[in-house]
């Protein structure tokens, strides 16, 4: 149990390094899951592709992390764009967390849960800009 936890946190230190990289927030750290949005509270012209490039350099990245046995980890990434609601803290202590609400956050979920280990799937939508 110490070693996977170890794992996890890497992971998670991993990505979340990379989402801040491209000017992302992560909303919530969910054991091996991580949700993150771009936009909010500074927008930028770009924000799609900050998030795609974030989705490909978070994937890589986690890549180059070992899990227990020796084999490489492998996200799994998906992006939407759309709007979304951006909330008040919620929860306490170290279980505190901006709500993030809306489709978009779910269709993201269901694209990640298409993608190949390894692979960053993007929506339609995401992908037009």
């Amino acid at each position: 149990p110490e070693d996977m936890r170890e794992v996890i946190l890497a992971y998670q230190q991993a990505v979340a390094q990379e989402i801040a990289r491209y000017d992302g927030r992560v909303a919530k750290l969910m054991g091996d899951g991580v949700l993150a949005y771009f936009g909010w509270p500074q927008a930028h012209e770009d924000d799609a592709e900050r998030a795609v490039r974030a989705g490909l350099a978070a994937a890589s990245a986690t890549g180059r992390l070992t899990a227990l046995g020796g084999k490489p980890l492998a996200a799994r990434v998906g992006i939407a764009t759309g709007l979304v609601v951006v909330g008040d803290l919620v929860g306490q202590g170290a279980a505190q967390e901006e709500a993030v609400v809306g489709d978009t956050p779910n269709l993201a979920s269901r694209l990640q849960a298409l993608a190949e280990p390894g692979a960053v799937v993007i929506a339609d939508a995401t992908e037009k800009l």
